[in-house]
């Protein structure tokens, strides 16, 4: 059974990591009179102040999910999304498992997760881990086995960048996407709006995430 997976993220909403993070921004060291340091700040503060945020985006231990995209074989795309972040995982979690009951056949759910594939684009290194360190963040937990980095890839796991570019490189998505001429249709110009998008588009840009991901796996195994 092939899984695919995306998740979208967004910066910390915690006040005092934002408050920490903010507190670090200083100007380079080379800048030493009065003028200089004022300058720095009036043109270049608020945008290093707002970088140092955005950048948990990132961050498993700071950032939050926003958005779950996923698609069981061909099935139809889904993606789950809540007021909070706990309440994004925990629908997701619920919606997903409801989403395996239906599609596999009666009696074949033991031990199903020994027998799924995830696939995503820098899903092994990103997408599971990251929502791997949120469920735990968060207190909550989940049933069935997520392959981690302490899997081999295959036969649970197939990353689309890794497969494609190798280990240690990098690829885009989007890249691929042009490379094979496949046609995105999305209201995000790309995945750095997230953060100042509103729910429906992100929901939009992951379920494009999901389909395209779906058309790049097929054209790579097939």
């Amino acid at each position: 059974m092939n899984i695919y997976l995306d998740i979208e993220t967004k910066p910390t909403s915690r006040t005092d990591i934002r408050e920490r993070l903010t507190a670090g921004v200083k100007p380079p060291g080379n800048y030493k009179s009065p003028e200089a340091i004022a300058k720095w700040w009036a043109e270049n503060g608020e945008a290093q102040k707002i970088e140092a945020i955005g950048q948990t985006a990132l961050n498993g231990l700071w950032g939050e999910i926003c958005c779950i995209g996923w698609a069981i074989g061909s099935g139809p795309i889904e993606t789950t999304v809540g007021v909070t972040e706990r309440d994004v995982l925990n629908a997701w979690v619920t919606d997903f498992f409801s989403s395996v009951q239906t599609t596999l056949e009666p009696g074949s759910m033991a031990k199903w997760d020994e027998r799924c594939t995830w696939i995503g684009h820098n899903v092994q290194d990103f997408d599971l881990r990251f929502l791997w360190q949120r469920m735990i963040v968060r207190g909550l937990s989940v049933d069935f086995r997520l392959p981690l980095d302490r899997y081999p890839r295959g036969p649970w796991l197939y990353d689309t960048m890794k497969e494609w570019a190798g280990y240690g490189k990098y690829v885009k998505q989007t890249d691929l996407e042009l490379a094979f001429g496949l046609t995105r249709n999305d209201p995000l110009g790309s995945g750095a709006e997230v953060a100042i998008a509103n729910i429906d588009n992100i929901r939009a840009h992951c379920s494009e995430d999901v389909r395209l991901l779906r058309e790049i796996h097929k054209r790579m195994t097939t």
